[in-house]
Parts: C-alpha cells; structure tokens; sequence
C-alpha cells in the first residue's frame, strides 16, 4: 500500500540517518562557511504537516529569513532553513567580510540563500555517499517573513499535509551562537527509501 506512514521505530531510525548525514556533511560545511565550528540537534519529528500550526515552539524571533530548496530525481525532498534576522546579518556580514551589516540588501540576501544552496548540497551528497540516490536540486528561494507565515509563499506549494512529514533540526554556532534551523520534509514514501537504501 502507498504512503504507509513510518512507525515509531522508523522514525527513531530516520532521524538517526538523518542526523548522521547532517554531521557528517552539512554541520562541517556550515561551520566552514563561519569560520568556527557547529553542533546540531534533532528536535522534532512532525508526522502531520497539517497540524503545524504553532511554529513559535520551533522559532521564538517575529521576523525570519528562510531559504527553500527542494529535490526531485531518485527520492522526493524539500528542505527549509529558517535563521533569525539577527543571525542572518552576522552571516552575511562574515561572508561579505564586513565587521557589520544593518540590513539584507540584494547581496546579503544572495549569500544568505548561497549558504542554504551549500548546506542542502552537502545534505544530498551524504544521501548519495550512504544511498546511491541522485537527486536534482533547485535554486534557492529566499523570504523574509514572519513566524505565523513561514511556510508560504515557497514551501507550501511542495508540502502535501496529509502525508509530508517535517524533521526540525537546528544547527549552532559555537562562538558567536549563530542559529540555523533546517526543516527536512519528505512524505512517508521517500524517507522510506533512506531507511531501505544502503550501499
């Protein structure tokens, strides 16, 4: 039967995968990027996407700036970063090599959405090294928004409520405390295939 949805078992194991490509890749190509390292933490796993609706339990800051990709090709993957505004600009600014940046300009947006690009590579090149599963990704979409409409204009339009399901994973700088959230969504279906494809 399609879409059957994971088992408590697998969703302990997926998010163990998941933290593991993470780690191995996308932590070591953030914490490049800033210059210091970065540790991860798995919080959440949401089987219904329709039921996220207070996502003030995953980001407590108004005001957002988000990046979203999404894959297609060998398995179907979308993946959100939302960075507080504060912490937007300290990246920016490290990537730009100012000391300060006051507000996102169409450049800082661009490295923004840069860092989302080199995150979500690294991601699907530790899924490819573990799985053998290629996939094509997008180019960047940015937004800055609020908590309440996070998910909208981009992300909306790849998410399927009633069988997509969401991993929350935040990533930390250790020295200036820089804060990344990333939202891995998938349906039941495609995580299957990380739990089932090994090389």
């Amino acid at each position: 039967m399609a879409n059957v949805s994971l088992n408590r078992t697998e969703l302990c194991s997926l998010e163990n995968i998941l933290s593991s490509y993470v780690a191995q890749k996308t932590s070591i190509a953030l914490s490049s990027l800033l210059g210091e390292s970065v540790s991860h933490n798995i919080k959440k796993t949401h089987t219904e996407t329709s039921k996220i609706g207070d996502l003030k339990n995953f980001v407590n800051e108004l005001v957002l700036c988000s990046v979203f990709l999404h894959g297609a090709g060998d398995v179907r993957l979308g993946i959100l970063y939302s960075i507080p505004e504060t912490d937007a600009k300290q990246i920016a600014a490290k990537l730009l090599g100012m000391e300060k940046v006051d507000s996102l300009d169409d450049l800082g947006m661009s490295a923004i959405s840069e860092v989302g690009n080199i995150m979500s590579g690294s991601f699907f090149n530790a899924l490819y090294d573990h799985t053998g599963l290629k996939v094509d990704l997008s180019t960047p979409d940015f937004a800055t928004t609020s908590v309440s409409s996070l998910l909208e204009p981009h992300a909306a339009g790849f998410l399927c409520p009633i069988s997509d399901i969401m991993t929350e994973i935040e990533l930390t700088g250790t020295n200036s405390g820089i804060r990344v959230h990333m939202l891995i969504i998938q349906d039941h279906d495609n995580a299957r295939k990380l739990l089932n494809c090994k090389r």
